[in-house]
């Protein structure tokens, strides 16, 4: 047995060197170690490890030898794909090379498949290794003997809590294009989800990355659109927005459960952890490590069945405890950020309320089209407007974030004016839909809040313009905004009425903020209205403003405009109600304090992102950078309106496109209900001019902060300097207002 268990193990090993190599000869000698393993048994059940891997292995080297073949007969195959698909599933049948290794791969896959019991980390492992077998021999046109349909393949897959969440949303989208078994397989990933997102354990965390997981609730909202049904596209939308925040940051619902009750999230832990068991290779999806004897196939069928249902009933009792826990907690500090990936939302109670005092945009990406889901009060359910194609988004975003960063360049200038111009049809006619086909432009511009997802996220969707003299709807070639009712459908409804339009950027129309979740403008309206009834008693209490400048300390380039702005705060607000930190004083050690004793902050200073580790994106301060990471275990309930003076501090990375892990959202997320920041570098002469525009309006004579005038105040002041520069988007669309 030693000789046995040395083979599976230098399989392993030859595999990995393989998949970090490319190297055919190593894979060569994985199969050849593999198959060794399953020799050394003979006369016993072979271990599930080693047949599942040889599968793996075998089609992995099928089809690095037909996509060799395809590509020395690449002339002949273009030839066959223009005319006629038979000669062409003919061409894959005759060419496909070493036929027997797919065959392999399924009697071995087939043989991991019926050994190990349903509902089980092994018996996921192999259907997603039979999976593949069936697709590479579907996608190649080799001949094999008959086995399970890739179909039925693919809905056992989909309904198995114990698969990947990945994997098991890769199977469903196959499952949807013919329907069968499709709202069955829906509703088991939903199902799910709480303890697929927010309670996984260490190993799950392995096995489920954040991007990845967010990949798949991207590919559920299109598969909820496909089945007609926006509601639940728009509560995956906001569930998959939190994903990333809990998992990057760690500010989980995991963490509040246990610190309030430990037995509760111990018993979770130990629940999730057996029906979450992976005991698969790290890194490698479908292996499984070789062991001595798996603990799943020294213990029966029954026993392992029997110990599943046990935990899934602890889970079902103790999750609904931890519910309790975090909405009575939610309760107790006005907000409901630990529930944000614990329980997909429901669309009624948690979202339809945030457009209580304005709709919402959530703009997402679906399948090459821009797709907008509109939060309107009064309506059962959001509105899905498809808004264009977007097939250019992918090169055009990465010209775009490569040019923003280069402030002096002409180039930046042109890309960005390029970019939004590109993005302004599509949203053109988005005040019809949102206002009513009454609406006129030359009216007061209209409140929305935008709450943007992946690439879209670093666009100022706010300030899209056309900057040409002839625009694109006038000339004609503009394609109007649809709504779907089905998406399988390719008409749509077009509101009616609709009149010329006389506006050429969206500030004209809409005064807009941004929100990182749909949520927590709620959370953030129910603050402001505890904090307003509470008021009245609390009057001793002096506001007070906190002035933050890391000034030439910082050994960074100076910024002489921003200097005029410090100077007309210390003017406006009395020195009784200022606290000015600068220089040496400007140190994380007393900024993070200062925080939690203020009603308002002004950071004027540089920043810096991180792209790939964004909690520690952050503010430049005399000791260190205050990041991410410091704020968001931090509680600044007190504080009601915070101005970050410096270069993209609402800008999040192409790195994590599905939130936004950014130092503005950060203090919104921690109390904070209004929040001025930058989605790109900023110019420091445009940045000092908006800045005190907005500044001259909102503090009042005795030095009081009125964050209700917040918003319109910066429109006024954003809409000033593009009449000031109107061909130079980039002293312009920058600046952005997140809250209420």
């Amino acid at each position: 047995m030693g000789a046995v268990r040395r083979a599976a193990r230098v399989g392993m090993g030859e595999y990995r060197a393989y998949v970090e190599s490319g190297d055919a000869a190593r894979l060569d000698a994985a199969i050849d170690q593999f198959r060794r393993a399953l020799v050394g048994r003979a006369g016993k059940t072979p271990q599930f490890s080693h047949v599942n891997n040889l599968a793996n292995a075998l089609v992995d080297r099928f089809e690095l030898r037909w996509k060799a073949e395809q590509a020395e007969r690449e002339g002949e195959l273009r030839v066959l794909q223009r005319h006629d698909t038979r000669a062409m599933n003919d061409f894959n049948a005759r060419y496909a090379p070493h036929a027997q290794d797919l065959e392999e791969a399924l009697i071995c896959a087939r043989w991991a498949v019926w050994a190990r019991p349903g509902d089980s980390p092994d018996a996921a492992r192999g259907l997603a290794t039979l999976r593949r077998v069936q697709r590479q021999r579907e996608a190649s046109g080799v001949l094999l003997q008959r086995g399970p349909t890739l179909e039925s393949v693919n809905l056992c897959l989909a309904v198995m809590p114990s698969a990947p969440l990945a994997d098991r949303v890769a199977a469903l989208c196959h499952i949807s294009k013919g329907r069968t078994g499709f709202r069955t397989a829906f509703e088991a990933i939903v199902k799910t989800l709480p303890r697929t997102l927010a309670w996984i354990g260490p190993a799950g965390n392995r096995r489920q990355p954040a991007r990845e997981t967010t990949d798949a609730l991207n590919k559920l909202i299109g598969l909820a659109l496909y089945d007609n049904n926006p509601t639940l596209a728009m509560e995956l939308f906001e569930a998959s927005r939190g994903v990333l925040w809990d998992r990057v940051v760690g500010h989980s619902a995991r963490a509040v459960v246990r610190a309030k009750a430990a037995t509760v999230a111990w018993r979770m832990d130990r629940a999730a952890d057996c029906l979450n068991e992976h005991g698969g290779a790290a890194g490698l999806r479908h292996m499984a490590e070789p062991r001595r004897r798996d603990r799943q196939e020294r213990r029966s069928d029954r026993q392992l069945k029997m110990r599943r249902v046990q935990h899934q009933r602890i889970w079902d009792a103790m999750s609904s405890r931890a519910h309790v826990i975090l909405r009575a907690e939610a309760k107790r500090h006005d907000t409901g950020k630990p529930e944000a990936t614990f329980l997909v939302p429901n669309y009624a109670r948690d979202i339809r309320p945030a457009a209580a005092e304005g709709p919402v945009i959530c703009v997402w990406r679906w399948d090459h089209r821009i797709v907008a889901l509109l939060v309107k009060e009064g309506h059962d359910a959001p509105k899905v407007l498809d808004l264009g194609d977007a097939s250019w988004l992918d090169k055009g975003m990465e010209e775009y974030l490569l040019a923003i960063d280069d402030v002096s360049s002409e180039t930046r200038e042109q890309t960005v004016r390029k970019t939004l111009e590109q993005l302004y049809p599509m949203f053109r006619k988005l005040p019809w839909f949102l206002f009513g086909s009454d609406f006129d432009p030359a009216d007061v511009p209209r409140r929305v809040w935008w709450c943007p997802s992946g690439l879209l996220a670093t666009l100022p969707l706010h300030a899209l313009a056309s900057f040409s003299q002839k625009d694109a709807y006038n000339s004609g070639r503009h394609t109007p905004v649809t709504e779907v009712r089905d998406p399988r459908a390719r008409g749509g409804w077009v509101p009616g009425a609709i009149r010329r339009a006389t506006f050429s950027c969206l500030l004209d129309v809409m005064t807009s903020s941004y929100t990182p979740t749909v949520r927590s403008l709620v959370w953030a309206r129910e603050t402001r209205d505890a904090k307003a009834a509470t008021t009245g008693a609390d009057e001793s209490r002096a506001p007070s403003m906190l002035l933050v400048t890391a000034g030439e300390e910082s050994r960074l380039e100076s910024l002489p405009g921003t200097a005029g702005v410090r100077k007309q705060i210390q003017k406006l607000v009395p020195p009784n109600r200022l606290t000015l930190l600068s220089g040496k004083k400007a140190s994380v050690r007393r900024v993070l304090p200062a925080l939690a004793r203020h009603e308002a902050v002004h950071f004027d200073c540089h920043s810096f992102r991180d792209p790939h580790n964004p909690w520690r994106s952050g503010l430049v301060l005399h000791d260190r950078p205050l990041t991410v990471e410091d704020l968001v275990d931090r509680s600044v309930d007190r504080l009601d309106f915070a101005y970050l003076a410096a270069c993209a501090t609402a800008l999040t990375d192409e790195q994590l496109p599905d939130e936004m892990i950014t130092l503005a959202a950060t203090l919104h997320y921690t109390g904070c209900p209004t929040v001025i920041g930058t989605l790109t570098p900023s110019a420091d002469r445009s940045t000092a001019r908006v800045t005190r525009n907005v500044y001259s309006g909102l503090i009042s004579a005795d030095g009081r902060v009125d964050p209700e005038e917040c918003v319109r105040l910066l429109h006024a002041a954003v809409s000033a300097e593009r009449t000031r520069l109107p061909d130079h988007p980039t002293a312009w669309s920058p600046f952005i207002h997140i809250g209420i």
